[in-house]
This record gives C-alpha cells, sequence and structure tokens, in this order.
C-alpha cells in the first residue's frame, strides 16, 4: 500500500482522495450559497414594493417643474453594479440627490426630499427671495438675494423696480457677486445713504467702485477703501454748508470722486 504525507500526517490514496473530494464539494456548496445569497438580495432590491416609482413636487415649487421632475428621475434611473436599481428606496442616495438638485437648481434656499412609503418621493423647497438684480446687460439678468448668491434667471423689468448690481462675472448662475459678508456690508451702504438724500440705482464693480444716482451722476471710490470711512466723507461733504445751501446739488452733479483720503472730488454735468 502506498502511503502518501499530507501537513505532518501520513494517509492511505484512498482516503487523500476522499479528502480532496470532500474539499470540492465543500468549496461548491460554498458558491452555490453564495450564488443563491446574491441572487435572493438582488431579486430583494428589485421587489417593486420597494422601488419609487412616482415623483410628487409641493406646489410652493411653482417653477421650472417639468425640469425638476426630470432631473430626479434621471437620479433615480440606472443600477447599482448593473442590477441594483437606484430607486429602491432603501438605498437611494438622499443626501446625493438633494446635494445636486441645489447645484442644478440653485435658487433653492432649502429642499427636503421625503419617501411617502416606499413608492412616492415628495419634494418640497423654499426659494431665494429676490433682493436686487445682477446684469450682465439690460435684458439680461439674475435675480441676487440678500447675501449676493446669484440664483436664478430673471425676466425683463421697468427701470426702477429692483436695484441693479453689476460686474464682470463668467457663468453667474450659482455665484456670489462679492464674498458675501462684502456684500452684505455695501448693501447696507448703499441703504444708509439714502439718510443722505442720495438716490442710488445701480452699482458697478470693476477696477473702482462706482454708484449710479437716479439724477444722473455718480459717485465713485476705490475698491479697498472702508465704506465707514466712504460714508463719513460723503457726509461731511455734503452736510458742508457751501454744498448744503445750493438748490439742487446732487442733480447737477456728474461725479463725486472720492478715491483720494479724506478728499472729495466734484464737477457738474
Amino acid at each position: 500500500m502506498k502511503i502518501i504525507s499530507s501537513s505532518g500526517g501520513l494517509f492511505s490514496p484512498e482516503f487523500y482522495k476522499k479528502k480532496q473530494k470532500a474539499k470540492r464539494i465543500k468549496l461548491l456548496v460554498y458558491c452555490l450559497l453564495f450564488l443563491v445569497s446574491c441572487t435572493i438580495l438582488v431579486s430583494f432590491f428589485r421587489w417593486e414594493k420597494f422601488l419609487i416609482n412616482e415623483v410628487v413636487l409641493a406646489e410652493e415649487i411653482a417653477i421650472d417643474r417639468e425640469e425638476i421632475l426630470d432631473a430626479v428621475q434621471e437620479k433615480l434611473s440606472g443600477y447599482y453594479f448593473y442590477v441594483i436599481p437606484k430607486s429602491n428606496a432603501l438605498i437611494y442616495r438622499r443626501g446625493l440627490t438633494k446635494e445636486r438638485l441645489v447645484e442644478e437648481f440653485p435658487r433653492f434656499k432649502s429642499l427636503d426630499l421625503n419617501l411617502d412609503g416606499f413608492n412616492k418621493l415628495i419634494i418640497s423647497g423654499t426659494e431665494y427671495e429676490p433682493f436686487a438684480l445682477y446684469c450682465v446687460t439690460s435684458d439680461n439678468c439674475y435675480f441676487l438675494n440678500e447675501n449676493g448668491f446669484i440664483f436664478r434667471q430673471a425676466p425683463v423689468f421697468s427701470e426702477g423696480v429692483y436695484f441693479v448690481y453689476q460686474r464682470p462675472i463668467d457663468e453667474p448662475l450659482g455665484k456670489d457677486f462679492l464674498p458675501q459678508a462684502e456684500f452684505r456690508a455695501l448693501a447696507n451702504f448703499i441703504k444708509n445713504i439714502s439718510i443722505l438724500s442720495v438716490e442710488a440705482k445701480v452699482f458697478d464693480a470693476d477696477n473702482d467702485y462706482r454708484l449710479r444716482l437716479k439724477s444722473g451722476g455718480e459717485i465713485i471710490w476705490k475698491r479697498e477703501s472702508d465704506l465707514n470711512v466712504i460714508y463719513s466723507n460723503l457726509e461731511a461733504f455734503l452736510s458742508d454748508e457751501a454744498i448744503a445751501t445750493q438748490k439742487d446739488f446732487l442733480d447737477k452733479v456728474s461725479q463725486l470722486d472720492l478715491r483720494t483720503e479724506d478728499k472729495v472730488f466734484y464737477r457738474f454735468k
């Protein structure tokens, strides 16, 4: 009888063959169990009971409803690993879907995606309130919110309906006009100068900052200037007796130049 040594033991050829066969059978059983488990798991995730088949938009979402529905359906379509539906309510990526919707439709201040059961997805949201306009041209404008965020294309308005901000921005939708803290300070400055009887209609940020007035003139200052100092200089200038006693002074001025420290230069139309 021939003896075969394996892993420190001595076995007959018949015993060794039986052991190898048992290993193969055991491996085959494990493979079958794995395949059956995968089949059951895939069947479970493809079960229609757990598939989102209806998307409903809340009534407060009034604009671009079809575009939003199409975008959501696109994000729910397709499969993970070619077999597991992305529309499965148990594994659908709510946070990622919400994030991408906000990127695609930046006008939303808040956005909520909630399941009603397993088959219906309800989308509700709050849009930003228009604060002013950002205009590329007179007939190509966008809404800004109170922080200077450009969130939606705007229709054409008559002049004076909204205050207008201008500066060169490539593809402005979804971008800030200026850093938000800087924009809030600027908006507050424009609001406060109305106390000085300065009525502004357009702010233009280029190399220098220019505030165009309803009277047809403009106020100009350096971009890096402290707005509190600009306000103080403007207030002191307009309250000076030589200026204050002139009737309709601002209506006659074409430019007030505050780019020189503690000085105001002006010229008439």
